[in-house]
């Protein structure tokens, strides 16, 4: 009995050991880990270092694979030109095809709090930024190119009249002037926020006190309001256009929650 007993208490002796040289090892940025993950935000590569036995921050670059889609989208242009004495014009209803895709990177840094010591339960508290575009379409088309043509066909008789009559020249309506501009690329984006507050609870350790660790973590990132944005179109131009009425449905659901959620399965090693 005496003999069990002894036994008993070197390996409680032991295991008491044990933790307080895991806790201990756990000092600031004494140690290195790498993970690789995969989860909503798409694939996932990270760097962990612990602050101490209760904290680590951790670092991360997310890439969304690119998937694609195309939309096709109609429009119809109409100008009333009758008071210049050139009767009315329309384009007829006509197609746009915008093609894009979802793809997009984002960095994220975050800090992992364990209540406890010597338990893997962590609540993650940190921000994600960049890749604020949600989706990005881009589009051409012979026709648009065809009607910008007719427009300033149409308006430049019109200048030529009151040249001759020496009036001043009436001016292109602004949003048809814009549209112009475009010769024929459209481009239109959803985006949000480029900093987006991140809050999330986890299992596991991202630095693993042995080799290699699974980690799981379920989390919002706080998004913001999202918009429809272009690089060379104004928001008046995507309208005549069509877009902003095509996408008027997902941004309506995308607000309702103006947040995204993140689920990431994660695999860490320590370095050192």
């Amino acid at each position: 009995m005496r003999k069990t007993t002894s036994i008993l208490f070197l390996c409680a002796l032991m295991s008491f050991s044990n933790i307080n040289a895991q806790e201990t090892e756990m000092g600031i940025f004494n140690h290195l880990a790498a993970g690789a993950s995969v989860g909503t935000t798409g694939l996932s590569f990270n760097m962990a270092t612990p602050v101490s036995k209760y904290l680590a921050v951790n670092a991360s670059i997310d890439w969304m694979p690119d998937f694609h889609r195309t939309d096709n989208i109609q429009y119809y242009l109409y100008q009333d030109l009758t008071e210049y004495g050139l009767g009315k014009w329309d384009s007829g209803t006509r197609e746009l095809t915008m093609k894009g895709g979802t793809g997009r990177v984002q960095g994220a840094v975050v800090f992992n709090v364990y209540p406890f010591a010597n338990a893997d339960f962590y609540v993650a508290a940190g921000a994600y930024f960049g890749g604020n575009k949600v989706l990005d379409m881009n589009g051409f088309s012979d026709k648009l190119v065809d009607d910008i043509n007719d427009i300033k066909y149409l308006y430049g008789r019109v200048a030529d009249y009151y040249q001759t009559i020496g009036k001043e020249t009436p001016q292109i309506p602004a949003d048809y002037a814009e549209m112009m501009q475009s010769k024929g690329y459209v481009n239109a984006y959803i985006e949000t926020n480029a900093f987006r507050p991140y809050l999330g609870i986890g299992y596991g350790r991202v630095v693993p006190t042995s080799r290699l660790a699974f980690n799981c973590e379920l989390g919002i990132q706080f998004s913001g309001k999202y918009k429809l944005a272009s690089d060379n179109c104004s928001d008046a131009v995507l309208s005549i256009l069509g877009i902003e009425h095509k996408y008027a449905d997902t941004l309506d659901d995308l607000n309702k929650l103006k947040c995204y959620p993140v689920l990431k399965l994660r695999l860490a090693g320590r370095i050192f």
